[in-house]
């Protein structure tokens, strides 16, 4: 087959996916781009072009393409559409920076997150989490919501090493939801102002971004008792890398991991025999977490945009092509998984290896989640304590459905039945 180019082949996508009318696909994309990504992954095309509007951007599901798209970001990549470095609070932060910054940064903070320092942070992690769990209620509660409470209280003191005071806790919730929130319609809308316009969605911005960054600051200056090691390795920058290093962190560690934990317990529930297996015996465990990433990837998509011309798949794009790599994507695809919409944690038992560029929940290559290693042994050690202590019953007879802002997260919580475990099969 003949390489076609990109900036010529606008006309060549003409799927059932909004008529084949690129504004109709657009307003699609807006309405439900779960589906619609879906439907286009289930192309069988390793890249395929999708039209939006005026634009066109390039679905990657290809397993040697996804591992090109991963693993030459430095050279061929930068983040791509949305992901806005001039941000004032933590564009210079891990998330979003680009080298050089990105990788000095990276370099100062990566033992922090190496899996013999992380497992020093395990008996923090478990006295985090057994006193958010000594707060939950029987009966029917909205657990993403406790989840949030206890991810958040978790990484201030597993990471920063801070007891954080309940209220000032609730208060960074509040703030960096609020920020999720308005980087998510930022980046879907046509309109982007800079920051300092005194633009609505700017003010809702500041009212988030100040109390955020002030608790940055103070954090810091906890530093002098020694205690936490990441902000020891921050004092090599500037200031206004600093103070984006550490809000990132707070946003991003435990945004992500309250959902898949959410996502986990609600699967859980729903799948009775699973949970009892997952009670007593800690490989289901394991399994079960890995599938419910696996289905319910709180980081479903990841976009590039091209620095140089490149070749991926029968494309040439030049610079400044957007590309959309989707674990949500590339985990339900059938050709990837079999019965790929199922909940099934016996798939992880096989000895067949599954590659990185078709289960990568934590993204992949170079700029995958520096934080993969807390993430999982924290979500490890909370649901061996929920298991431990109760018994989980869906609330309704569906599950969630997913809510797809920048995190994937259950739409209008997550609600389940919490009663005390009698059972006495925990090992």
């Amino acid at each position: 087959m003949g390489l076609r180019r990109a900036k010529t082949d606008h006309n060549l996508m003409t799927s059932h996916v909004g008529r084949g009318n690129p504004w109709m696909t657009l307003l699609e994309f807006h309405r439900d781009p779960l589906s619609m990504l879906l439907q286009y992954g289930d192309l069988d095309q390793p890249v395929t072009p999708i039209r939006l509007g005026r634009w066109t951007l390039y679905l990657v599901t290809g397993e040697q393409e996804t591992s090109y798209v991963l693993s030459h970001h430095v050279r061929h990549f930068k983040k791509g559409p949305g992901m806005d470095q001039r941000n004032p609070l933590i564009g210079n932060g891990l998330l979003l920076s680009e080298t050089p910054r990105w990788e000095v940064a990276r370099r100062l903070v990566k033992d922090e997150f190496v899996p013999s320092t992380v497992q020093t942070k395990a008996p923090l992690m478990r006295s985090a989490i057994s006193q958010q769990l000594d707060t939950w209620p029987a009966g029917i509660c909205n657990v993403a919501e406790r989840l949030v409470d206890l991810t958040a209280a978790v990484v201030m003191t597993s990471l920063f090493e801070v007891q954080p005071d309940p209220v000032e806790l609730r208060q960074i919730i509040i703030n960096s939801q609020q920020l999720m929130l308005y980087f998510y319609r930022r980046s879907r809308s046509f309109f982007r102002p800079p920051y300092h316009m005194p633009w609505p969605a700017n003010r809702t911005y500041w009212k988030a971004a100040v109390p955020l960054g002030q608790m940055a600051d103070k954090l810091y200056s906890l530093r002098s008792g020694g205690r936490s090691e990441f902000l020891n390795r921050l004092e090599q920058l500037p200031s206004d890398e600093r103070r984006a290093q550490i809000v990132t962190f707070l946003i991003a560690g435990h945004e992500t991991t309250a959902n898949a934990l959410s996502w986990t317990l609600g699967l859980l529930a729903h799948h009775p025999v699973v949970q009892h297996k997952a009670r007593s015996n800690a490989l289901w465990r394991e399994a079960a977490i890995k599938e419910s990433l696996r289905l319910y990837p709180p980081v479903w998509l990841l976009s590039r945009s091209t620095v140089a011309s490149i070749q991926l798949g029968d494309y040439l794009l030049p610079p400044g092509t957007s590309i959309l790599v989707s674990p949500w994507v590339s985990h339900r695809l059938t050709r990837n998984f079999q019965r790929a919409n199922e909940f099934l944690p016996e798939r992880w038992f096989t000895d067949e290896k599954v590659s990185p560029s078709v289960y990568f929940p934590f993204g992949g290559g170079q700029r995958s989640c520096i934080g993969e290693s807390f993430a999982m042994q924290e979500i490890l050690l909370a649901i061996e304590q929920i298991l431990f202590r109760f018994e989980l019953a869906p609330a309704t007879d569906l599950m969630a459905q997913p809510l797809p802002l920048l995190s994937l997260r259950p739409m209008n919580g997550m609600w389940i039945a919490v009663a005390p475990n009698v059972s006495g099969d925990f090992h």
